[in-house]
């Protein structure tokens, strides 16, 4: 597969599917009511960092600057169409990631630790190198720790000046209430199929029959669908559809070995895990709403497979593939759990 990335031009106007947070984002800053941290919340590839990074760049853009000179606000945040340029000496560098007043927080493993909380605050003590307004961006904030969270809480109850906090994550409830309260919560969209299809087809090179699949498999964030592109999801989806379809009457030593071939492929076993249990709901989700299957490219195929089981027997299937994720977070034997996850999958239809 080749696979073309196209480079966009920074700015909100960028952003896909995201009109109502871009509005919020350069009302506040046009109107100079900048709050002193924000909340950008939902999916994962959608753009909240990038939302983030653009308005850093929009608040300490030279171009801005200029237009705010002999003015304590600009009117109307339709004035800001073209802001940031792109192309001045601030937003190279905080394109570059090389500005020394945008600071970045993301986990360590799997969680943001105090430790680097600290740093940052300790950071941010001091005066701005150059920056008219710093950012401090923790990414997926979901992931702080307690000690963390408590920590950050103390700052952003005594903001440093010239500093504005963006968090991202996924949802507000995964916070401390306290840490939301102090911030000005704004929700990011999913990005629709069509628009995701379309971006994917006509800026990053893909067929339109791939695109309108990883464009419904990711749910809505770019930065997913991507991915899955770059790996070849389709080939791995159609290799795994493969082996559950119609399995009833396999001698079991075959059931066993698709068992074992998994086993052995724990990078993308998370992967293997999904894609069975969206095979079987599109199984479900078929009987009652045909077009809002996920594998849109294997309509045919899903009609015949629903029409050969009931919902109650998919349904026991899917709850066996939740079990079998639970049981392998819970650290059970992977081959263990896999061959029980199979024995159910390959039953009777």
């Amino acid at each position: 597969m080749y696979f073309y990335t196209v480079k966009i031009v920074p700015g909100f106007d960028e952003l896909v599917d995201q009109e109502r947070p871009v509005k919020l984002i350069k009302a506040a800053i046009a109107n100079g009511h900048i709050p002193n941290a924000f909340l950008f919340t939902g999916l994962n590839g959608v753009g909240k960092k990038s939302a983030a990074l653009s308005f850093a760049m929009a608040c300490n853009c030279h171009v801005f600057r200029q237009m705010q000179s002999g003015s304590s606000q600009i009117k109307s945040f339709r004035s800001l169409s073209h802001i940031p340029c792109g192309s001045c000496g601030s937003c190279k560098k905080i394109i570059s990631g090389s500005h020394p007043d945008i600071h970045i927080v993301k986990s360590e493993g799997t969680v943001i630790k105090v430790e680097q909380i600290r740093t940052l605050c300790q950071r941010l003590s001091l005066k701005p190198n150059e920056a008219s307004l710093r950012l401090a961006l923790i990414s997926d904030a979901q992931m702080l720790n307690p000690e963390a969270g408590n920590t950050l809480l103390k700052t952003l109850e005594e903001p440093p000046d010239h500093t504005v906090f963006i968090l991202t994550a996924l949802q507000a409830s995964d916070l401390l209430p306290t840490i939301v309260s102090r911030c000005r919560h704004i929700r990011f969209n999913p990005v629709s199929r069509e628009r995701l299809s379309a971006l994917l087809t006509d800026e990053y090179g893909l067929n339109p029959a791939d695109a309108q699949v990883y464009a419904a498999i990711s749910g809505g964030s770019l930065t997913d669908a991507i991915a899955m592109a770059e790996s070849n999801w389709i080939k791995r989806r159609n290799w795994i559809i493969k082996q559950i379809d119609h399995p009833a009457g396999k001698p079991n030593r075959f059931n066993l070995a698709f068992s074992e071939v998994l086993s052995k492929n724990k990078k993308w076993l998370s992967d293997a895990l999904f894609i069975l249990n969206m095979w079987f709901r599109d199984l479900i989700v078929f009987h009652f709403s045909s077009e809002n299957i996920v594998n849109m490219d294997m309509r045919e195929t899903i009609a015949k497979a629903s029409q050969e089981t009931t919902i109650k027997k998919t349904l026991s299937k899917i709850q066996a593939i939740e079990e079998a994720e639970r049981n392998i977070l819970a650290n059970a034997n992977i081959r263990t759990t896999l061959d029980a996850l199979v024995t159910a999958l390959f039953g009777e239809n």
